[in-house]
């Protein structure tokens, strides 16, 4: 019987709530990057915790008990009431009287239509007392954060919309395939690289990712996995991995003839970045200023980057 709330029970209670909200432990696997053993262990412990059964999952499909419905519903009224605490306490405090805490994927700064920079100038002109703290994340990290209430807003590219996030769409990153030099593929000409012959090199794949894109049907043999952007350059400037990589990122290393990309007119795609913020949560000031910033900077570079008739 739970006697207390630890932070390990509040871990397994969102983990609980995003299954639910997901329709089922297989949904919520993709959407939460965790496997299928690992979640039903999660929500388990958080039984056994609790004292009673809050689903039913088997050839019936996922269903909750009475006492799970309840659990979902109290849960919700949990997340509401912390909610209101941080910002009743936030405001109390004199030096800082409006805190944000907010999140970004790596290596964005070089985008030229990436908007956080300006619109972090354009709210700490109108904002300077506001505290912010700014932290850099993988996706599957940052929607998580939100959703726990550890960030107020997030910038990324999410493979997956998950119920509980509102997500505005910002801009797109171009993402091309790359090799490094002394790899077989660097000296040759795209017209003589196949796509069959291309799937049999290395390939990088994004470990933080359990669908991590591959366009156009390639299928890699062989991958190693890495964690973030700077990783998996690493990993193609050694000349024995082939792997995606945005374009404006990788233009330093291709103008140092350290990397090359592989057939962009035929392999490039592009990638949708959006900003999330929790659903349900009422805005406070600071973060209604942050948005309308945003909002702000993307329409202002957008309109800069737009080709003229």
């Amino acid at each position: 019987m739970l006697t207390n709330l630890s932070d390990v029970d509040l871990r397994r209670l969102r983990i609980f709530c995003s299954v639910v909200e997901a329709g089922g432990f297989t949904a919520a696997q993709v959407r939460l990057n965790t496997s299928l053993p690992r979640l039903s262990t999660l929500v388990r412990e958080l039984e056994v915790r609790l004292g009673y059964s809050l689903c039913r999952r088997g050839k019936g499909g996922f269903q909750l008990t009475e006492q799970g419905a309840q659990t979902y519903a109290a849960a919700q009224e949990l997340y509401a009431d912390i909610d209101r605490f941080h910002q009743r306490v936030v405001m109390l405090n004199e030096q800082y009287p409006e805190f944000l805490q907010i999140g970004s994927v790596d290596n964005l700064l070089s985008h030229p239509e990436a908007p956080l920079p300006l619109a972090l100038s354009l709210f700490r002109n109108e904002s300077p007392r506001t505290r912010i703290d700014l932290q850099i994340m993988r996706a599957d990290e940052l929607e998580q954060a939100v959703l726990e209430g550890r960030l107020h807003l997030a910038i990324g590219c999410f493979n997956h919309q998950l119920s509980g996030l509102h997500y505005q769409p910002l801009f797109e990153e171009e993402q091309n395939l790359y090799c490094g030099r002394g790899h077989s593929f660097f000296e040759r000409p795209d017209e003589q690289l196949s796509n069959e012959e291309i799937e049999t090199a290395d390939y990088v794949d994004r470990g933080y990712m359990l669908e991590s894109r591959r366009p156009y049907d390639l299928r890699f043999g062989h991958c190693v996995s890495a964690f973030s952007m700077e990783a998996i350059a690493t990993l193609i400037a050694s000349g024995t991995c082939i792997g995606y990589l945005p374009t404006h990122y990788a233009d330093i290393w291709v103008a140092r003839a350290m990397l090359r990309p592989i057939a962009p007119q035929r392999l490039a795609y592009r990638a949708a970045f959006h900003c999330i913020t929790r659903q349900g949560q009422t805005p406070t000031n600071a973060l209604a200023r942050l948005l309308q910033a945003l909002d702000t900077a993307q329409s202002s570079l957008t309109l800069h980057h737009s080709p003229r008739p």
